[in-house]
């Protein structure tokens, strides 16, 4: 039988499906090529086919997440420290190609 401190590792990928959500919303209402860097002078420097930018977050996120349900305590800080910037970056993403 699985615990239930087994169970709570897992919780940190519950945090992944907005992520997803905001992957599958981005693809009907942003445009073919994304925005994903602006250089010093405030123009976009680096532009990114939509299916590769809009993936980007929630492979971040997973990411996270994986490192949040480690078993090492030490590790969980890292790991939603790595959940907030992937959602930054998916924020980042629909503020600049809105």
């Amino acid at each position: 039988m699985i615990s239930v401190e087994d169970k709570k590792r897992f919780w940190p990928f519950l945090l992944t499906i907005p992520l997803a959500a905001a992957s599958v919303v981005g693809w009907f209402i942003l445009p073919e090529e994304l925005v994903m860097q602006i250089g010093v002078d405030g123009r976009p420097s680096s532009v990114m086919p939509k299916l590769f930018g809009l993936l980007i977050p929630p492979a971040v996120g997973l990411i996270g997440a994986g490192i949040a349900s480690s078993t090492g305590k030490e590790k969980h800080l890292a790991g939603f420290i790595t959940l907030a910037v992937a959602a930054v970056i998916a924020g980042f993403t629909f503020f600049m190609n809105l």
